[in-house]
């Protein structure tokens, strides 16, 4: 048997169900936005702070691309479009200096000296589906009724917040922490973006996909099998404990000359 031991170091494991619970239980002492940032294609976590908010009387805010990702899944149990608010940025012609703003909908274009076929070429054109519906909101939203929303915003998306202007906020950190020199850098600036607009950082809202050392050690000697090769982990000294069960461990090594790839 092969199997992977990330997280052969923890015992216990995090469920959608307890960050939920624990989200909204901080969350009802908030008055301020609500910033969080999970990854941009998990559904699950996405229900989790669907359900949050709604539970604290806010809406949950996605971008184009969860919109997108929401109407592929449609009718597999995922919440529609229409229940959440979706979030539509400047993009190319937005300006900062004023309230002009790119989109192709008739009223921001009375107030607009550009071209509507400059408006619609600046969103892709599978974003074009998404910007006008009733349930879109824009930075002005954000900035004039905070505590009405929590604002699924990652690291690329920072730049959103020089246009919502938080005064003070919450930031729920809801993914993996860095495990690479790159991903340490990326941290490094999210929290000088975070230090900037006033925003309070909560960590610990994260469940793995990893199972735990004690999950991993149970499914091993469930299945039984007369050996088993642990990879993907730097502690594989842990599996020794399967020994006492009569399995024999086997310690994976580069042959002289071999490359890993």
């Amino acid at each position: 048997m092969i199997t992977e031991g990330t997280r052969i170091l923890d015992s216990e494991s995090l469920s959608e169900f307890e960050i939920e619970a624990n989200a909204i239980e901080e969350l009802e002492d908030l008055k301020d936005l609500v910033v969080v940032n999970f990854p941009v294609r998990d559904l699950d976590r996405l229900v989790t702070f669907y359900n949050a908010a709604k539970e604290t009387g806010r809406e949950l805010v996605v971008s184009l691309k969860q919109a997108y990702i929401l109407n592929l899944f449609e009718g597999l149990g995922y919440p529609k479009i229409e229940d959440v608010m979706v979030y539509k940025p400047k993009k190319g012609w937005g300006l900062l200096s004023d309230d002009r703003y790119s989109c192709v909908d008739d009223e921001w274009l009375c107030s607009s000296d550009l071209d509507p076929k400059q408006l619609m070429a600046d969103y892709k054109i599978w974003e074009r589906e998404y910007i006008n519906w009733d349930n879109t909101v824009t930075h002005h939203d954000l900035s004039q009724n905070p505590e009405n929303y929590i604002f699924r915003c990652d690291f690329f998306e920072f730049k959103e917040l020089i246009d919502i202007k938080p005064e003070r906020g919450t930031y729920i950190k809801s993914s993996t922490e860095p495990f690479d020199k790159q991903m340490e850098i990326m941290e490094i600036k999210a929290e000088t973006w975070l230090n900037h607009f006033n925003l309070d950082v909560m960590k610990g809202y994260h469940a793995s996909g990893h199972a735990s050392g004690r999950e991993i050690l149970e499914m091993v000697r469930e299945i039984n099998p007369k050996r088993v090769y642990p990879v993907h982990t730097q502690h594989v000294e842990l599996f020794d404990v399967l020994e006492e069960d009569g399995i024999e461990v086997i310690h994976p090594e580069l042959r002289k000359g071999e490359k890993l790839l």
